[in-house]
């Protein structure tokens, strides 16, 4: 199958490394856009019995700058041209809406570290993202 537009979620681990690699070898084989993606859940406030609500700005600072460090990873880790962005939200919606906003025929995932945890987790949210967006879900192999 040839892809025109390629959603890569990355999160800096090196099982995410092999998705980006893989997603970029695509990218180059089909001559296909390439967007990489991390997905950030930032903290809400959350109210105590005095309803006023604490403070969690500097938490969603660590996240937004581990998210951009991830991002620059990506970047020097790859040789083809890439857009990269931050998604706000869970997993599963981001990464759906991302694909969808930006034209996406194809979402690569990071492969599953383990078979039962695969199982139990990964193979879920592929399952979850492919429902929601209607893409393949790609693994690198």
């Amino acid at each position: 199958m040839v892809y025109e537009h390629i959603l890569v979620a990355y999160d800096g681990t090196t099982a995410g490394d092999a998705a980006l690699l893989a997603a970029g070898k695509l990218a180059a084989r089909d001559g296909a856009r390439l967007t990489i993606v991390t997905v950030v859940a930032l903290e809400r406030p959350i109210r105590r019995v005095t309803r006023l609500p604490m403070l969690t700005g500097v938490w969603n600072d660590v996240l937004l700058d581990r998210a951009r460090a991830d991002l620059e990873r990506a970047d020097r880790l790859l040789d083809v041209p890439a857009e990269r962005t931050v998604l706000f939200g869970s997993q599963t919606k981001a990464l759906a809406a991302g694909a969808k906003e930006f034209g996406c025929d194809a979402i690569m995932l990071a492969a599953p570290r383990s078979e039962r945890l695969a199982r139990l987790l990964h193979l879920d949210l592929s399952r979850r993202v492919q429902r929601r967006a209607a893409l393949p879900v790609l693994h690198p192999r």
